[in-house]
């Protein structure tokens, strides 16, 4: 069976995150999960986010390691989370 309907909007690929503040805000609530961004076209994309994030990537989440990302699926909805883990050096 066929069906007609107009695609989605155009994906923009650019973040719409601002990745300073989130990372800012993971840092006051240490070990702490939180959602910081949703409606990801594609698991893979998704994946990929979250192990930008965890190498570092872009660069609020730096040094490399001091931030943890994973995504899910959740009710249909791909999700991104993330957690400030702390630096080596932190005590």
């Amino acid at each position: 069976m066929m069906q007609f309907e107009d695609p989605p909007g155009r994906y923009d690929a650019r973040s719409k995150v601002d990745h300073r503040a989130v990372a800012a805000g993971l840092k006051e609530r240490p070990g702490e999960w939180a959602v910081i961004r949703t409606g990801f076209p594609s698991k893979f994309a998704a994946a990929t986010a979250a192990s930008r994030i965890k190498a570092g990537h872009p660069l609020a989440y730096r040094p490399p390691g001091s931030f943890d990302a994973l995504s899910r699926t959740v009710d249909g909805e791909l999700r991104l989370y993330a957690r400030y883990t702390g630096e080596e050096n932190d005590a």
